[in-house]
């Protein structure tokens, strides 16, 4: 059996960097209460950047009995006075600013509603314009229809009148012959033109509601 005797290994420590003078914090060594010895770093930075921020005319992180605390206290009880008195008002500025909010979502409300309305007013000018022109379509036609039945009917009104002018003042049966042939003329063109009338406007109804159902579909078409 070949028994080896273990190698030892070294570890190398990293060697941490010792605070120096200026920012290291002894307990113990304190003779005098002096700020710099007693505080902190981190707290002494912390009283400096408040001073700072809030404009304070002395070192907060260097309080000594030097004969000015008066003046110092005089002036930090106007800045904390202040202070207080914004710090006061921030629940009014945070119920102001809700109010803020809920104003902003009623304009976009309003600005939805009145899209929409908007939106409808124009779909229901479109479809009454449409309708008019429809009308006027419609009624452009149906005045040629009478015109032309006018004149047919005042044709054989007159033929009428020749053929019973033509009865009393010529030969009875051939005049007679020729009444009936009116008549029945008459009958055939008014059961022909009332024919007519009916089928176009049952074409006529029916355009009109497809114009009007592809009008309405055509706003809801990208």
């Amino acid at each position: 059996m070949d028994i080896r005797k273990p190698t030892t290994t070294t570890t190398e420590t990293e060697t941490s960097p010792q605070p120096t003078s200026e920012n290291k914090f002894n307990t113990g060594v304190v003779q005098t209460a002096d700020a710099k010895v007693i505080l902190p770093p981190a707290i002494q930075g912390k009283l400096s950047a408040l001073g700072k921020k809030y404009g304070i005319p002395f070192d907060l992180s260097n309080i000594g009995l030097d004969g000015k605390m008066a003046q110092n206290v005089k002036s930090l009880r106007t800045i904390a006075d202040m202070a207080i008195g914004d710090s006061k008002l921030l629940p009014e500025m945070v119920k102001l600013v809700r109010q803020l909010f809920r104003a902003e979502i009623k304009l976009a409300q309003f600005h939805k509603l009145v899209t929409q309305a908007s939106v409808k007013h124009q779909e229901k000018l479109d479809k009454e314009t449409a309708d008019i022109f429809l009308m006027m379509a419609g009624y452009q036609a149906k005045s040629t229809k009478l015109q032309h039945r006018t004149n047919v009917r005042n044709q054989l009104k007159e033929r009428r009148t020749q053929a019973y002018s033509d009865y009393y003042q010529n030969s009875v049966y051939g005049a007679e012959s020729e009444l009936i042939d009116v008549e029945f003329e008459r009958l055939a063109s008014d059961r022909k033109v009332l024919g007519e009338t009916k089928l176009k406007k049952a074409e006529f109804d029916s355009q009109r509601k497809q114009k009007i159902a592809d009008y309405v579909q055509s706003a809801f078409v990208d």
